[in-house]
């Protein structure tokens, strides 16, 4: 059987399933004093490029000092739980978007959650990555 004949016997559903990942957060862990996760969720890939897009100058080259506020974006737009489009909290955090919110619970981490969620879009995965996880 080839490849596209494996293809055609998977549901067309399963091609845009979400992904969801528990990740371990040092800020909310060290806050709570005990092991806390966050949940996200995967971005379509060309959701990501547009809010990569907010950190880019007009030649398309990364401003670096905009690198945090635009995977913070990219970190709300993941981030399920806990829920940072929740009013209440963005109300007791002071703060007036997810993405401000993101940045105020995770601080740096906010890094941390852009990279996994691209990795999850399938942006920069290298193949040896692909071969290990499957070995394993």
């Amino acid at each position: 059987m080839n490849l596209a004949e494996k293809l055609m016997q998977i549901d067309k559903g399963d091609f845009n399933k979400e992904k969801r990942k528990e990740i371990t957060s040092k800020m909310l862990s060290d806050l709570f004093g005990e092991k806390t996760k966050i949940t996200i969720q995967s971005v379509s890939p060309q959701t990501l490029l547009e809010l990569s897009e907010s950190g880019l100058d007009s030649e398309g080259n990364p401003i670096i000092r905009k690198t945090l506020e635009t995977n913070s974006l990219i970190a709300a737009a993941a981030i399920v739980e806990p829920n940072l489009k929740d009013e209440e909290l963005l109300k007791h955090l002071g703060v007036a978007t997810p993405a401000m919110a993101a940045l105020k619970l995770l601080k740096g981490e906010v890094n941390m959650v852009a990279a996994e969620v691209n990795k999850m879009a399938g942006f920069g995965i290298s193949t040896e990555e692909i071969d290990e996880e499957i070995k394993n």
